[in-house]
């Protein structure tokens, strides 16, 4: 992604990968998480911590996400891990625990966490949470139905993108042990690096 932009524009499309957890804890410098990704990838530590940063600015904070991307969930998301991801997110751009290299960078990236925490506002509580979701359908839906041909119909079911999602996500957990890997390889390929 890093050296092909138009990949970013690709997947900002697409649902979040699994394993957004794992590459939180690489952004915001968890030492476990590091050392793991080390491993698998053969990158440095650098490296991975920029290539993180730079997917979580792309795609989870891009300007149209809707607050799950913005906190790295799906809408069936447990509560737990949306505060999880919160804090790391909020950890990664806290200025004082930035490197010295990534200060140097002149970008002050914590300008997002205003954007993560008014998405942490919204969905901690389940009426928040539940109004939101309605929202989000509704917009969704009217945004999809907008973009189809004239005269053609399709369902609110179906012209939902989230909805299909939040089913399709529903009926194919994926085991915490398998995650790890499998969506560090998927966000590495992303960058152009082949573990």
């Amino acid at each position: 992604m890093l050296l092909y932009p138009h990949i970013a524009r690709k997947a900002r499309r697409h649902p979040l990968p699994h394993g957004i957890t794992f590459l939180l804890e690489v952004a915001a410098n968890d030492p476990e998480a590091l050392r793991e990704a080390a491993a698998i990838t053969g990158q440095t530590q650098a490296t991975l911590r920029k290539a993180a940063g730079f997917f979580i600015e792309q795609i989870m904070l891009d300007e149209g996400a809707d607050l799950y991307r913005v906190l790295g969930a799906n809408p069936t998301a447990p509560i737990e891990d949306l505060r999880r991801h919160m804090a790391l997110i909020m950890r990664w751009l806290h200025p004082d625990l930035m490197t010295a290299q990534e200060r140097d960078g002149g970008f002050n990236r914590s300008v997002y966490a205003n954007r993560v925490v008014a998405a942490w506002e919204t969905l901690k509580s389940q009426a928040r949470r539940s109004a939101y979701d309605v929202t989000r359908v509704k917009t969704e839906c009217n945004a999809t139905q907008a973009e189809l041909p004239a005269g053609s119909r399709l369902s609110r079911k179906a012209a939902s993108p989230a909805m299909a999602e939040t089913r399709s996500r529903a009926r194919r957990p994926v085991p915490r042990a398998r995650r790890r890997p499998a969506a560090l390889s998927h966000i590495l390929n992303l960058f152009g690096f082949r573990p």
